[in-house]
């Protein structure tokens, strides 16, 4: 139900040039990219999300399935997840709404708005 109202919301919306504009690190918080040398080490620091990982604080996910979205600037993207010892099958839908803005989908939860972080904002 949700993918289908993203898809109505955004029908509008110019297609981004990059191929991947999901790549890059994302923070729910813009503060956190001070942070984006410590993704994974520390609670508030963006996610780092590569051509083949997902990389969150005390979690770390393998992509195993990319399908870009055909008509909104994203993709669906496939898991296998480790955290806490424990390994698990996932999936995100994330959505490009603006140029360093991106709505993540997580089945069962609130969509999660994130900022792209610019490069080299980690704190040397």
């Amino acid at each position: 139900m949700l993918r289908p109202t993203l898809v109505l919301l955004c029908l509008a919306m110019p297609a981004l040039a990059d191929e991947s504009p999901w790549l890059g690190d994302w923070a729910a918080d813009p503060d956190w990219c001070a942070q984006a040398g410590r993704t994974g080490e520390v609670p508030e620091a963006p996610l780092r999300i590569t051509d083949s990982e997902l990389l969150g604080y005390e979690n770390r996910c393998r992509i195993t399935e990319t399908d870009p979205l055909q008509i909104l600037p994203g993709a669906e993207l496939v898991l296998e997840c480790v955290a806490e010892g424990e390994t698990f099958a996932d999936a995100r839908l994330l959505v490009i709404d603006a140029a360093d803005s991106m709505l993540m989908l997580v089945p069962g939860a609130e969509p999660l708005r994130l900022s792209r972080c610019p490069d080299g904002a980690a704190a040397e």
